[in-house]
């Protein structure tokens, strides 16, 4: 094998392939040595990336128009009659977007969604779309055209609040009937910061108030994202929230980072599976595209890794694209719903033995 020097390779990039695509690689491999060359490369990466053009400049992009913060427009991922997708800043000023559907993320897990494309097959594409002319060497840029940027656009968007806070309450009569139907006890409502709200505020203006009949139930996430929950409730009003993909539900909680990890899709099954004895966590829904290190996180900690999402299209969906990125197994119910509509029409103890009996099958 010839000598990273010989082929004019810059330090450490045989072990590290993701500053490269693969066919630019072969034309290195080609290529005389040349100082100047090693000198100037610039890697692909994300970081890279953004210190030439913005995530609102990409987004604006690959949606084809000029965006307007929580306006709701029809989906770019899916046929959608209803507009339900929209974008907004998080508390670190990144710019997100969500879809009804749970799908929500950066806009580089925007490009991976729309063309199907693992993370740096998605940085390759931006790469190429807006000419950024990233991890190539001099001669071997595949355009001479300048980068593609939307200067006016990034100084006109504004930033706005999505703020949602809470006064909590002591747990009511109402509420231990509530969470007990599903074998869920205070101390676990009170590890995973589950809360009785008796307001709810967004921007500081209360919009929801509890009463027996429509009681109120906020989860806090380690980064203060709040997500309100309203079970009673009419459907479309059911939840309110401001998480993001990065707000894995029960990962703060987690008893252990080793053996097996269940992933499920809502907190409640994470509290249901935590009360049975199962390392569990869940995205925010199962649309919800995970970002790609906390996967590789998870990959490198635990095994076996058993997807339980809802035996439904959308479940069956979201874990088969889930399934597709990392080594796991997936396992449903058919009996109910899911794991703690199962516990509420049965018990704690049969759901146990449910989930013991599928996972038994598989690892």
């Amino acid at each position: 094998m010839r000598d990273k020097k010989e082929i004019g390779l810059p330090p450490h990039s045989i072990n590290q392939s993701t500053t490269l695509s693969f066919i630019n690689l072969l034309k290195i491999l080609n290529m005389k040595y040349n100082l100047n060359a090693v000198e100037n490369f610039v890697p692909l990466t994300k970081e890279e990336i953004l210190k030439i053009i913005s995530e609102e400049e990409i987004m604006r992009h690959y949606l084809g128009f000029d965006f307007v913060l929580r306006k709701p427009y029809s989906s770019p991922l899916r046929k959608d009659s209803n507009p339900s997708f929209a974008l907004y800043y998080n508390k670190y000023s990144q710019l997100r977007f969500k879809d009804f559907n749970g799908a929500q993320g950066s806009c580089f897990d925007f490009v991976m969604m729309k063309f199907g494309l693992g993370f740096f097959d998605a940085l390759i594409r931006i790469n190429r779309d807006l000419h950024l002319k990233l991890g190539t060497y001099d001669g071997l840029t595949v355009v001479n055209k300048a980068p593609i940027t939307y200067p006016s656009f990034k100084t006109t968007i504004e930033k706005k609040k999505n703020l949602i806070q809470f006064k909590p309450q002591h747990f009511t009569e109402m509420d231990k009937k509530y969470w007990s139907q599903y074998g869920i006890e205070r101390t676990t409502l009170v590890k995973y910061n589950v809360f009785s709200a008796k307001y709810v505020f967004y921007n500081k203006k209360v919009i929801f108030r509890y009463s027996m009949g429509n009681p109120i139930y906020c989860y806090k996430f380690a980064s203060d994202h709040v997500k309100v929950y309203r079970p009673l409730h009419k459907k479309s009003g059911k939840w309110l929230s401001n998480a993001t993909a990065e707000d894995i539900q029960g990962f703060s909680q987690l008893d252990s980072f080793e053996g097996m990890l269940i992933i499920t899709k809502s907190l409640k099954d994470v509290m249901c599976l935590y009360q049975m004895g199962y390392n569990s966590i869940a995205p925010q829904a199962e649309g919800t595209y995970f970002p790609e290190d906390i996967l590789i996180y998870l990959q490198s900690n635990f095994d076996p890794i058993i997807i339980l999402y809802d035996n439904d299209d959308t479940g069956i969906k979201g874990s088969q694209i889930l399934q597709d990125r990392i080594k796991c197994q997936r396992i449903f119910i058919e009996e109910e719903k899911d794991i703690s509509d199962f516990v509420k029409s049965h018990n704690i103890r049969e759901g146990n033995e449910l989930i013991k009996n599928k996972i038994n099958n598989y690892v």
